[in-house]
Order: C-alpha cells, then structure tokens, then sequence
C-alpha cells in the first residue's frame, strides 16, 4: 500500500483512512476528475485538515491510495468470477463479469474517472493493467493459439471498450441497466466477429465483409456451450 504519513495501529485510526478515501470517493465522483483541495477532503470527511495531513501528506497519496484499494477490490472480484467460469460460454462469462464490474461501480463510483484521468500518470494506470492482465488470461485460456501481440492487442481493446462505455455509468440513472446490458453486446458481438464458433458459416463465406481473426481450438467451454454472437432469451 501507498505509504501513509504514520501507520495505523488501531481499528479506530483505519475507520479514519477509510473515511478519508471514501470522502475523495465521493469528490472525485462528483467533481468527475481529481481536482479536490484539502479542505474539501477534510469538510466530506468530516474531520479536521490537520487529521487528514496525520494520515496523508499530500492530495495525490490519498488518491493513490484509493486508486491502490479500488484496485485490490477489483482484482478480487474478477479473479473469483472468473475462477467460477472456466466452463461457461464468452457471452455468459462477459455478462457476469460486467455485472460485477457494475456493482464495483456502484460501491466505487470513482474508478472509471481514477483511469480516464488524462494525466500522464494516470492515477488508475494500475487498475486498468490488472484489468488487462485478467483479459489477457481469458484470451489466451479460449484462444490458446493466439500470439501474444495479438492477445495483448484483445486486451486491451476489451479494457478500452469497457472503460470507454462505462464512463457516465454512475450518472446515467435508470439507463444504467440498458448500458449494461449494451456493454455485454458490443463485448460479445466483437469477440464473435473475430473469434467465431468453428461451425459457423463464415468459414465457407471467404468474402464476408467482417473476417474473423482465426479458427478456435476445441475446449470445454466451446463444447459444452456454443459462442454466441450476443444474449438472447434462449441462452442457458
């Protein structure tokens, strides 16, 4: 973790960083950038400026190290989703894993905005590597022939897609389900253009418009559940 300007040594001391993270949380959330002062911080906090310098020297090592937790939370989360899906057909799987992305970002509404931040060092540059790392794994896992420029080039096309579409999520109200549900169907009707099943017609159709990437290698996932080019009601 980010170095704090004393370490914490009570359960009491932690539930004060806590507040100070969840407070620049809420800032950056509303402000849709980081651009909060200390002040700010301290008032959302509810504490004294001086409390907040105890813990944290300066602005950007509070949102570092929130950058840090929403991170660690995020890698939590895909990693038991996708331990749970190693049978489960793409669609399905992406479904699952932006559903708890989503949740993520109702808890942590500022992490979108922590890696679109445009700075050169951007805040959230960790959070979306390990976003990317995960993608990587799933690639190589249901593409296993795939090279490595290639399944770095999907990796981040995922991250970007999903960052990109996600951006106003938190503010988008009683769209928030529609763009989640858009999210899955970009995600999934993409993968199957590039990676479509291996009995689909495409193959025998050398001048389609939209050529996919190569032909996939049997695995469970492919044999126990077809790719399908996005949800529909008759999905298991």
């Amino acid at each position: 973790m980010h170095e704090l300007r004393t370490e914490p040594r009570q359960r009491r001391s932690q539930r004060s960083i806590d507040a100070i993270l969840d407070a620049a949380e809420r800032l950056i959330h509303e402000q849709g950038q980081v651009s909060f002062t200390a002040n700010e911080l301290a008032t959302y906090a509810e504490m004294s400026i001086g409390r907040v310098y105890y813990w944290f020297p300066d602005i950007p090592t509070v949102v570092n190290a929130l950058a840090e937790r929403a991170g660690n939370r995020l890698v939590t989360l895909f990693a038991q989703i996708l331990g749970e899906q190693t049978a489960t057909s793409t669609p399905l799987l992406i479904e699952r894993a932006i559903a708890g992305l989503c949740d993520h970002l109702d808890a942590n509404p500022a992490t979108v905005a922590l890696c679109l931040s445009g700075a050169e060092q951007s805040y959230g540059i960790n959070i979306q590597e390990g976003m990317t790392e995960l993608a990587r794994g799933v690639v190589r896992a249901r593409v296993p022939d795939a090279p490595e420029a290639e399944v770095e080039l999907v990796a981040r096309t995922i991250v970007g897609i999903t960052l990109g579409m996600l951006r106003d999520y938190t503010r988008a109200g009683d769209l928030r389900s529609i763009l989640r549900q858009e999210l899955v169907y970009v995600l999934s009707a993409w993968l199957y253009c590039r990676y479509p099943n291996l009995t689909d017609p495409i193959w025998d159709a050398p001048v389609h418009n939209i050529r996919p990437s190569r032909r996939p290698i049997a695995g469970n996932y492919a044999e126990a559940a077809p790719v399908y080019p996005a949800l529909s009601p008759l999905e298991p």
